[in-house]
């Protein structure tokens, strides 16, 4: 763990390009994973080109210091942040978190999730989804360890893999269990 203490910013355009640095960097461990060459090809094309997505509401860079080490990204809704499907959750919706793989392990993931959430709040929403592959054992670890649970009403599969759906719900915060 680092003792230095991580920040969240809202990105500007200045920062994009480090950015899809960190995000081709997070998900090369994926690459195998994509049957086709041209389906990985076209999953960067959709990475890099996310920066500018004119559907984007929230756009955050974590950092250490001055250094760029994650990135998230939050949509006002699931039809944002999937323009060509049909998704009816009209709830916050995260997108490409990613993280630096040097600092993998100093709870940067966390932070940035927390703040998808908090800025759910904000848009008067208690509820935020994600989506994430069935091979992304990482990421789904992370998301279960942070509370989400998966929406099998969207979740699926496919010929190119599962596509599971997770849902976070901060009203769980408000609920004491028994152990309380």
């Amino acid at each position: 763990m680092t003792t230095a203490a991580v920040t969240i910013h809202p990105a500007t355009e200045a920062d994009h390009p480090e950015i899809v640095d960190i995000l081709v960097a997070s998900y090369a461990e994926y690459r195998e994973t994509f049957e086709q060459n041209e389906r990985w090809e076209a999953y960067l094309k959709d990475i890099r080109e996310s920066v500018v997505n004119p559907y984007l509401t929230q756009l955050w860079i974590a950092k250490i210091d001055d250094q760029i080490v994650g990135t998230v990204q939050l949509f006002e809704t699931a039809r944002k942040a999937y323009p060509n499907f049909e998704l009816p959750i009209d709830y916050p919706f995260i997108r490409l978190l990613g993280v630096d793989p040097k600092w993998r392990g100093h709870g940067i993931a966390r932070v940035l999730l927390q703040q998808c959430v908090d800025s759910a709040k904000e848009m008067g929403k208690n509820t935020v989804y994600l989506y994430t592959g069935g091979q992304m054992v990482n990421a789904i670890r992370l998301y279960e360890r942070f509370g989400f649970t998966e929406d099998e009403e969207f979740s699926s599969e496919s010929g190119g893999g599962k596509a599971i759906c997770y849902r976070y719900d901060s009203l769980c915060w408000l609920t004491p269990t028994r152990d309380q």
